[in-house]
């Protein structure tokens, strides 16, 4: 058996590379676009989080910033008391004008008065009934309190207090007694500005663990204009302190009751020799500031992409003549609550519309490719029909012609040898109508489907019947028909085609001397049907395309046919829900077995 295609090959599998390349091309561009999209998108979330972090540790320093100047506007404010007092404040006058700021600002721990005391004028001071008999008084060198101050040039007690309870200690402890608030209160004297001490402990402090800083603004004799004299002359005019004392907790704290972000923070004085430097670490968590120093930040710096140098999170806060520096970093919660949803919904997107675009792609290149085969198929179609039309058309014409203009001359049996003609020639015709139109019901899915009732040995019998009058001299068709049900429930208009269209095959491909058997059995589900030949075969490399219309093996050489008559019986096949498989080789002949299940 064999077939012939008017369509090549190569350019099925070109058509067919072409289709899914410019898919494979579409997905690819696709997944790259959408994986660049994601990236970008990313690294813009990452970008806004930086600026969200960075934002947010700006509000973080503002906020220090502000309560530090409020608290040096609230000693100027207090400066100017004693200014247009002439320095004359009574302890009264001083506890009235502070009160409502320290309960204002919890961050102070105390706002004071200390005068300058000359050593001539010490013991007219303590003897002072107004101050209530203060002795000035120093630490020692282990820390604790001394009644009794060494001998100075000077001293700086603690006058005035607001407010007292917790603070009694401090009364009367001199200020320059200890070195580092010493520094500071010659540095506020010396420029007339405020000025701060680097870290201290309180000599009322009861935890060791606090951190505390005090702010000096120097009050002068307010008769003179110190702003011209030289630096040893103002230095004699200077009066007194007011101070404010600091713990650096209640600072930070205060400042950052309105703020909650996941963000620790370190603060460090610049201005402080290196030792003395850390001031205190700030924990969102708890939202309190430790003074116990650990480099737990050198560990943490660099860890994430939000603060990758120490450069990069350090803002700076000035008060009293001093910078601290404030390294910021993002609590464990900050970088564990952030997840890249944009990149991951712009990634899922980008996939979810390649897939989307791929598919019409897809659809749009099989459509077309379907086109075009079809466009192609109708052109061989026309080709084909032109030409296997015109062959019995011509003999029927030229019969006819032929016993019209000789009848008178023909004989008998020329007569009726020019009339098979004609009826073979329109059985031809007849069939290839009929196949192509079973082909084009199909490929438009309104190939009509009546199974009926059918005796199998009648039907195979009628049908080899007709078969027989095709064959030529040394053509042999036998029939084996062993059926365990005499009956089958099929359509027999599609049975017929399917089997009419194997057995011609086998007829035309079958030189003799041959034999063409067809063989009819069952089981419990399905009706078999197969048809063997000892015709020239079919080459391996053509049997996966011998069911497709128009397509022929390579081996058919001269032979006419259509192509369609295998497409036909695989058409009749399906429609049945059934099954057919083919075994051949050249030059050994063809069998192929049809299998039709039991229709319901």
């Amino acid at each position: 058996m064999g077939k012939f295609s008017g369509r090549n090959r190569e350019d099925r599998h070109r058509t067919g590379w072409q289709c899914y390349g410019s898919t494979v091309l579409t997905l690819c561009v696709g997944i790259g676009l959408s994986i660049g999209a994601a990236l970008w998108v990313g690294r813009w979330e990452q970008v806004s989080r930086q600026q969200q972090f960075q934002q947010q540790i700006s509000n973080l320093n503002t906020a220090l910033q502000r309560s530090l100047n409020r608290y040096a506007e609230l000693l100027l404010s207090l400066g100017d008391l004693y200014r247009m007092a002439n320095n004359e404040v009574s302890q009264d006058e001083f506890s009235r004008f502070v009160q409502r700021a320290v309960v204002s600002y919890p961050g102070i721990q105390a706002l004071e008065w200390a005068p300058r005391i000359p050593a001539a004028e010490r013991s007219p001071y303590e003897a002072n009934p107004s101050f209530g008999s203060l002795n000035i008084t120093e630490r020692n060198p282990l820390g604790a309190m001394v009644v009794a101050a060494g001998d100075r040039p000077e001293y700086v007690p603690v006058t005035y207090i607001e407010p007292l309870r917790g603070n009694e200690v401090a009364l009367g402890y001199d200020l320059a007694s200890d070195p580092t608030r010493r520094i500071a209160l010659e540095r506020a004297r010396d420029t007339g500005k405020l000025a701060a001490t680097a870290r201290i402990r309180l000599v009322q402090e009861v935890a060791e663990a606090q951190y505390s800083f005090l702010a000096f603004l120097p009050i002068y004799d307010a008769a003179s204009d110190q702003s011209a004299m030289p630096l040893a002359e103002r230095r004699q005019l200077l009066d007194g302190y007011v101070l404010g004392v600091f713990r650096v907790a209640d600072v930070v704290e205060e400042a950052l009751q309105d703020l909650n972000y996941d963000i620790d923070f370190f603060i460090t004085d610049r201005t402080a020799i290196p030792q003395e430097q850390f001031l205190g670490a700030y924990e969102s968590e708890s939202q309190q500031v430790i003074s116990i120093e650990n480099n737990d930040w050198q560990e943490r710096l660099g860890q994430g992409a939000l603060c990758p140098t120490r450069a990069d999170c350090t803002l700076a806060v000035n008060f009293g003549q001093r910078e601290w520096a404030i390294l910021f970093l993002p609590a464990p919660n900050y970088v564990a609550d952030w997840q890249p949803w944009g990149a991951i919904a712009t990634l899922c997107i980008g996939f979810l519309l390649t897939v989307g675009v791929t598919g019409f792609v897809w659809r749009s290149q099989t459509t077309l490719d379907r086109t075009r085969e079809l466009s192609d198929l109708k052109i061989r179609f026309f080709s084909m029909a032109s030409h296997e039309l015109r062959t019995p058309l011509s003999t029927i014409l030229l019969t006819a012609q032929s016993l019209d203009t000789n009848q008178a001359v023909l004989s008998s049996a020329q007569k009726q040898n020019a009339i098979e003609r004609i009826h073979s020639s329109a059985h031809r015709m007849t069939q290839l109508l009929n196949d192509i139109l079973t082909l084009t019901r199909a490929e438009a899915e309104r190939l009509e489907f009546s199974p009926e009732i059918v005796d199998v040995a009648a039907f195979c019998n009628g049908i080899m019947d007709d078969i027989r009058l095709q064959a030529k001299i040394g053509q042999t068709l036998t029939t084996e028909i062993a059926v365990t049900d005499p009956k089958a429930y099929l359509d027999k208009k599609l049975g017929r085609s399917l089997l009419h269209n194997l057995l011609t095959n086998a007829l035309k491909y079958s030189p003799p001397p041959s034999t063409i058997h067809l063989q009819v059995w069952n089981d419990p589900k399905t009706l078999y049907f197969q048809i063997k030949d000892s015709g020239i075969g079919i080459p391996a490399h053509s049997q996966p395309y011998i069911f497709e219309a128009f397509y022929r093996g390579s081996n058919v050489g001269d032979i006419p046919g259509t192509g369609l008559g295998l497409a036909v019986v695989k058409t009749c096949v399906d429609r049945h829900q059934g099954s057919i498989t083919l075994r051949s080789a050249p030059g050994q002949g063809t069998t192929i077995t049809i299998g039709l299940p039991h229709a319901e």
